[in-house]
């Protein structure tokens, strides 16, 4: 009966105390939203080398929109960076810029990816907006910013390193697979912002997710090729049963198959485009379709379901592949 009580007691304390989202934010001056990947986390840490009071929230292209609803603050530096939010979420991400700038919030949103005339136009009325084409979002905030130090100079080469997919430097290996377990990235962050590139941390973490590349090479052997109508060689991956980066496996995949570009399948909902061999293909112009967003070489987009998709989803769960996510490749194989 005491359990009973006490989960009871939780319940209804959780109906009726707010837990505060963001623990701690309201005690600093800065507030930094990053995009949870290296390119993310890169940008974040010369921000904070520049405004060290500064806190740090990671989320994604697709939930930036729910990160900035939550913010209850007043009187901020703002940093968004390496974050191109889709244009279904314009409308609710112009709400809330609004909402904090009257609360006195300065907002800086500073990005390298693809965004659209009509994004930019709505983003520039509440935030000083930078957008350019550059290697990764980190050498624009370096740029930017104006925080010339060696320890910066190397975040720049890590993201650049690894936004072009290119995984030449040990550094950048060792964090990207220390990354694959969203819960360090904080740890990682205040590392890199120190410089410690190398530290025993960054390592071990990077060998245990060691382990899973034999996993990760053997799916990117295994995937079922395909054409589109133009003849340009592609796969799809589903990753919907797999615990793999699908970056990675896409990465391995154009290797061993030769591939110009890859779709890989996170969830029932979520899909992304990886570009292979080809440097002319240009996938965002397919995500875009489906309100999607991010780079002319890497994209992804949120799926809105139908209904009768949402209720199918639930019964069969990952077995069953929503007639959207058919549409997104069907439009590929019409279109690149």
């Amino acid at each position: 009966m005491n359990k009973f009580l006490r989960n009871l007691f939780k319940k209804i304390k959780r109906i009726f105390v707010k837990k505060e989202k963001y623990k701690g934010l309201k005690e600093h001056e800065v507030l930094i939203i990053a995009h949870g990947d290296i390119d993310g986390l890169a940008s974040a840490s010369i921000i904070k080398r520049k405004f060290n009071d500064a806190y740090l929230i990671t989320t994604s292209p697709r939930k930036i929109d729910m990160v900035l609803k939550d913010l209850n603050i007043h009187n901020k530096k703002i940093f968004i960076a390496d974050l191109s939010p889709n244009e279904s979420q314009i409308s609710n991400i112009a709400k809330s810029l609004e909402r904090l700038k009257e609360n006195g919030c300065e907002i800086v949103w500073i990005d390298h990816h693809s965004w659209s005339k009509e994004s930019m136009n709505v983003v520039s009325n509440y935030a000083k907006l930078i957008v350019e084409n550059t290697f990764s979002a980190t050498e624009l905030v370096y740029k930017v910013l104006e925080v010339e130090d060696e320890i910066s100079k190397k975040l720049v080469d890590i993201a650049n390193d690894a936004d072009e997919a290119k995984y030449s430097l040990e550094d950048t290996v060792n964090i990207h697979r220390a990354l694959r377990n969203k819960r360090r990235s904080k740890a990682i962050f205040d590392l890199l912002t120190e410089g410690k590139f190398s530290h025993e941390k960054i390592i071990k973490w990077s060998k245990e997710a060691e382990e899973d590349d034999y996993r990760i090479i053997e799916h990117a052997k295994k995937v079922k090729l395909s054409y589109t109508k133009n003849g340009t060689k592609f796969a799809v991956i589903d990753l919907r049963k797999k615990d793999l980066p699908g970056n990675m496996v896409a990465k391995y995949a154009i290797q061993f198959h030769n591939l110009d570009f890859c779709i890989v399948i996170y969830s029932n909902r979520s899909v992304s485009l990886y570009r292979g061999n080809r440097s002319d293909i240009d996938l965002i112009k397919v995500a875009r379709m489906f309100n999607g967003g991010g780079h002319p070489y890497a994209c992804g987009c949120n799926l809105k379901l139908s209904f009768k998709s949402k209720v199918l989803s639930k019964i069969f769960g990952k077995r069953y592949i929503p007639k959207e996510i058919k549409n997104l490749i069907e439009k590929a194989i019409e279109i690149l």
